[in-house]
C-alpha cells in the first residue's frame, strides 16, 4: 500500500506539471437539455461549497479498476491532492465498489457505476468534458480517460485559482453554483497506439508471426506518413530501449508532450483498432516460393499502400483470417516468375535474366521505379528465412523471428516509400538462395537497380539501409559462401561507393531498428548543437605515453537507439573523457538521440563522426571528393564535430583524399589505413586506430596487446578502438591498463587524455610523417 501512495505521488507530481490552461467552450446543448447550461460563477451567492472553513462533506470516487498509468486515477488523485495543498483539507478517494450513500455526496472521476454518468450527453465528442452538478453528486467525466483528466484540470483552474505556471492556488476554499452544468472543450493531442506482444492471428508458428508483424509493421510506416492528419501515431514496444525513447519524446517541450497511448496487446485490440485501414489498404500476396516476392510486395506498399500477406491457405494463417475477414487481395505475386532464359519477364517486355530470384527485382523497377524514393534503397532480408522448408530457413543458425528477419525496419522505409532488395554484390560465386542462376546474376541486378536510382537521384549522394545479412547469407557462417563476413561488408561498401550510396549500416545484432518512421518526424529542440572545448592545458613530455579510446561504431541508428540509454544514463559517465562516435547523418532517422546526448553531455563528452564521416562509404572510391565535402559540411557543421572518428578504407588514403578530409575536419581524423601517423600541411593529422578491444574482456591479452601497440608505434601515441562497449566497463579498463602498462616499469608514464588533447600532443611533439599539399 505504501509502495502505491508513493507511486500515486510520483505521477500526481508529474500530472501537475503539465499545462492545465485548457481552451473550453460553451456548447448550445447542455447536458440537461431542460436546464440552461451555466459555467457559473464562483462568487454567487447560490453556491454549493465543496470545501469551507477546512471541512468538506464530500468525498472523492473513481472506478474500481486500476493499472499503471491510469490516467483517471491519476486525476482523481491530483484532485484530492490539489484540494489538499489550496485549503489544507483532505477528502476521502474510493473506488465506485463502495455503496452509493445518500449522506455522503460525491465528486465522481470518470466512468463510473454512478447513475450520474448515464446522464452524459449522447452527441459528447472526444475531445469534450462535462462539468455536472446534479443537487448531490458534482461530475468529472468525458467519454475518455483524456477528457475526464480535462474535466479535473478545468475545474482546478475554475474552483481553486490553479495556476500552471508556477503550481499555486488562488483559492482556499472551494464552492461551486448550484446549477453548475458546464461543456467544454480542448484540442486533442495526438493519440499513440503502442502495439506490444501481438504476434499472431490463430496459428502460434514463426511464420504466421512473421506475416503479422510484417502486416502491421508496413501499416505503421504507412498510417505514420499521414500521423498529423490521423491525428494518431503508431509504435511499437519490442526491444529493451523502446519505452525509453517514447518517454523522451513524450517529454516537456517534445514531439508528443501530452499524447495519449492506447496499448494494444491482441490481435482483436489490433483489428477493433486498425481494421478499416487495413481493408481500405487491401493486400498484395507474395509467393513463398519466390522468397524475393516478399521484397517486391514491399515495395508495392511504398507506392500504392497494399499490405504485404504471404500466400498461405491454412486455415489459421494470416491470409485466410484476413480474407474471410473482408480484406481485398488487389494483387497477387504468385507464380508470375520461372526465372527461364529465354523468356519475358511477366508482363513486360525484359529478357529474363535466368534467375528466379534476380527476375522479380527486374520487375518491380520496370514497374516501380520511376515511383519510388531515388534517394533511398532498403536492403533487407528477403523471405527465405521465413519459409519453413526454404534452405535458408532450414539452416538459420539464428532465430527467424521478425528481428532477425529485420521486419521491424520496414515502418521507416515504407514511410520513405523504398525499394526493396536483397541480392549479393559478389560475381564471381553463386549466392546460396540461388546457386543456379546464371554466374553474376545477383550483382549484376543490384547493379542495374543502384545504377537506375544514382541517375533519378541527379547526382546526389543515396542512402542504402542495411547492411550484408552475413548471419543469414553470402559468407562462411554456416557454410553459406566463399567470403569472410568483414570480407563480404567490404565488398559491398565498395560497390555501392562506387553508385552515390552511403550505408547506414544496421548489422547484426540488431539489425532491425522499430518505429524510424515516428521518430524521423520529431522535431530538434536543441537551438544550437555545441561540442566541448577541451582545455589544451598538456604539455608534451616526451617520457610520457598517451593514449584515447574511440567510443564506436555507431553508423548505424540500430545500434545507437540500443546503446546510448545505458551509456548515457551510467553514473560512470563523465568520469573520464569519452570520445563517442556518432555518424551525424543518423540524426535524419533518429534525431531524438542527438537531442538527448546533447542535452545530457558533461564536460567529459566529446563528439565525433563514425564510419567515414557524415556517413559510411570508401573514399577511394567517390568519383567526386568535392562533392562529399558538401555531403559532409553540413552535418559537422550542425554538431559542431571537426573531427572524423574512423575513415574505413579498402586501400591507403591518396593525398586528395587528405586534402577533401582536412576540408570536412580540420581537426584530423583517425583512419584504418596508411601511416601510423601522418600530419598534413602542418595542421592536420591521420591517426592510425587500433583495435577493436572490448573492455568487457578485461584479460592481460588484450592489455599486453594495446601495451605492444603503444612501445612499437614509434611515438608516444595511440589510439584505440572500441565496438558498442558500455560506460562502466569503459572507465575500469581503461584504469586497469593504465596500472597494468606502469607496472612494466619500463621509464614512462601512461596517460588517457581525450582526442583534441592527443591531436595537440602531436603536434607539439613533432612527430609523424609531415606532408603537404601539392
Amino acid at each position: 500500500m505504501k509502495q502505491t501512495i508513493r507511486l500515486l505521488s510520483v505521477l500526481l507530481c508529474l500530472v501537475l506539471a503539465l499545462t492545465v490552461l485548457i481552451a473550453c467552450r460553451e456548447s448550445e446543448d447542455p447536458i440537461d437539455p431542460d436546464q440552461g447550461q451555466t459555467q457559473g460563477d464562483p462568487s454567487a451567492s447560490d453556491t454549493v461549497d465543496i470545501v469551507k472553513d477546512g471541512t468538506s462533506v464530500f468525498r472523492i470516487v473513481r472506478g474500481d479498476l486500476y493499472y499503471p498509468g491510469d490516467t483517471v486515477v491519476d486525476a482523481a488523485v491530483t484532485l484530492r491532492e490539489s484540494l489538499i495543498t489550496a485549503t489544507g483539507t483532505a477528502l476521502d478517494i474510493t473506488t465506485d465498489y463502495t455503496e452509493v450513500s445518500a449522506d455522503i455526496p460525491e465528486i465522481l472521476v470518470g466512468d463510473t457505476n454512478r447513475e450520474i454518468y448515464q446522464e452524459l450527453p449522447d452527441d459528447l465528442a472526444e475531445n469534450e468534458f462535462v462539468v455536472y452538478y446534479n443537487g448531490h453528486d458534482l461530475l468529472l467525466a468525458g467519454n475518455t480517460q483524456l477528457s475526464a483528466r480535462k474535466a479535473v484540470e478545468y475545474f482546478l483552474e475554475t474552483y481553486l485559482g490553479y495556476n500552471a505556471e508556477d503550481g499555486s492556488f488562488a483559492k482556499t476554499s472551494c464552492a461551486i453554483p448550484k446549477d453548475l452544468n458546464y461543456r467544454g472543450s480542448f484540442e486533442l493531442p495526438p493519440k499513440v497506439y503502442v502495439i506490444e506482444g501481438v504476434k499472431y492471428v490463430s496459428s502460434g508458428n514463426n511464420e504466421d508471426y512473421n506475416d503479422t508483424v510484417r502486416l502491421y509493421t508496413c501499416m505503421q510506416g504507412r498510417l505514420n506518413k499521414t500521423a498529423e492528419e490521423n491525428g494518431f501515431y503508431v509504435y511499437q514496444k519490442y526491444d529493451s530501449e523502446d519505452q525509453f525513447w517514447l518517454n523522451y519524446i513524450m517529454g516537456e517541450g517534445k514531439m508528443l508532450e501530452g499524447a495519449e497511448v492506447v496499448k494494444i496487446s491482441t490481435w482483436r485490440d489490433l483489428w477493433e483498432v486498425f481494421g478499416e485501414h487495413i481493408k481500405a489498404a487491401g493486400i498484395v500476396l507474395w509467393d513463398p516460393s519466390v522468397p524475393a516476392t516478399s521484397n517486391v510486395a514491399s515495395t508495392i506498399c511504398s507506392v500504392e499502400g497494399y499490405l504485404p500477406v504471404r500466400y498461405d491457405t491454412d486455415k489459421n494463417s494470416l491470409y485466410t483470417w484476413l480474407t474471410n475477414n473482408g480484406v481485398e487481395v488487389k494483387m497477387d505475386l504468385c507464380g508470375m516468375f520461372t526465372g527461364k532464359l529465354g523468356t519475358k519477364i511477366a508482363d513486360t517486355d525484359i529478357d529474363s535474366s535466368g534467375s528466379i530470384k534476380c527476375d522479380p527485382y527486374l520487375w518491380a523497377l520496370e514497374k516501380y521505379g520511376d515511383r519510388v524514393n531515388p534517394a533511398m534503397v532498403a536492403y533487407t532480408l528477403d523471405g527465405a528465412s521465413q519459409v519453413e522448408g526454404n534452405i535458408i530457413y532450414d539452416r538459420a543458425s539464428v532465430s527467424t523471428t521478425p528481428d532477425a528477419n529485420q521486419i521491424y525496419s520496414h515502418d521507416y522505409y515504407i514511410y520513405n516509400e523504398c525499394f526493396f532488395v536483397d541480392l549479393t554484390c559478389k560475381a564471381d560465386e553463386a549466392p546460396c538462395d540461388d546457386p543456379n542462376q546464371p554466374m553474376g546474376s545477383d550483382a549484376k541486378t543490384l547493379g542495374t537497380i543502384l545504377g537506375y536510382f544514382q541517375q533519378r537521384n541527379n547526382g546526389k549522394f543515396g542512402k542504402l539501409m542495411g547492411f550484408p545479412p552475413w548471419y543469414m547469407k553470402y559468407t562462411k557462417h554456416n557454410g553459406w559462401g566463399e567470403s569472410g563476413e568483414v570480407q563480404l561488408e567490404w565488398a559491398f561498401v565498395a560497390f555501392i561507393t562506387g553508385y552515390d550510396f552511403i550505408k547506414e549500416a544496421d548489422a547484426w545484432n540488431p539489425s532491425w531498428m522499430t518505429n524510424a518512421s515516428v521518430y524521423c518526424q520529431y522535431e530538434m529542440t536543441t537551438e544550437k548543437f555545441e561540442n566541448n572545448d577541451a582545455p589544451l592545458d598538456e604539455v608534451f613530455d616526451k617520457r610520457t605515453r598517451y593514449f584515447t579510446v574511440y567510443i564506436g561504431d555507431y553508423d548505424s541508428s540500430a545500434w545507437l537507439k540500443l546503446m546510448v540509454p545505458s551509456c548515457f544514463e551510467s553514473n560512470q559517465r563523465g568520469k573520464m573523457p569519452m570520445m563517442w562516435a556518432f555518424n551525424p547523418n543518423l540524426s535524419d532517422r533518429v534525431p531524438m538521440i542527438f537531442d538527448y546526448v546533447y542535452e545530457n553531455k558533461t564536460e567529459n563528452d566529446y563528439f565525433v563522426t563514425g564510419d567515414s564521416g557524415a556517413g559510411y562509404v570508401f573514399p577511394s572510391r567517390l568519383a567526386d571528393l568535392d562533392k562529399w565535402i558538401d555531403y559532409n559540411e553540413p552535418y559537422l557543421e550542425k554538431f559542431d564535430m571537426d573531427i572524423v572518428g574512423f575513415i574505413i578504407d579498402d586501400t591507403r588514403l591518396s593525398l586528395k583524399a587528405m586534402e577533401a578530409y582536412a576540408e570536412i575536419a580540420p581537426l584530423g581524423a583517425f583512419t584504418n589505413t596508411g601511416d601510423y601517423l601522418t600530419v598534413l600541411n602542418d595542421e592536420t593529422i591521420f591517426m592510425r586506430l587500433h583495435g577493436s578491444i572490448q573492455p568487457v574482456h578485461n584479460t592481460d591479452d588484450t592489455r599486453e596487446g594495446m601495451y605492444n601497440t603503444l612501445i612499437n608505434s614509434g611515438t608516444n601515441f595511440a589510439a584505440y578502438r572500441t565496438i558498442r562497449q558500455y560506460t562502466p566497463d569503459l572507465v575500469g579498463f581503461v584504469n586497469d591498463f593504465i596500472s597494468y602498462a606502469e607496472a612494466k616499469n619500463d621509464g614512462y608514464e601512461y596517460k588517457y587524455v581525450d582526442m583534441y588533447t592527443l591531436f595537440d600532443l602531436i603536434l607539439q611533439s613533432g612527430q609523424g610523417n609531415y606532408i603537404y599539399s601539392e
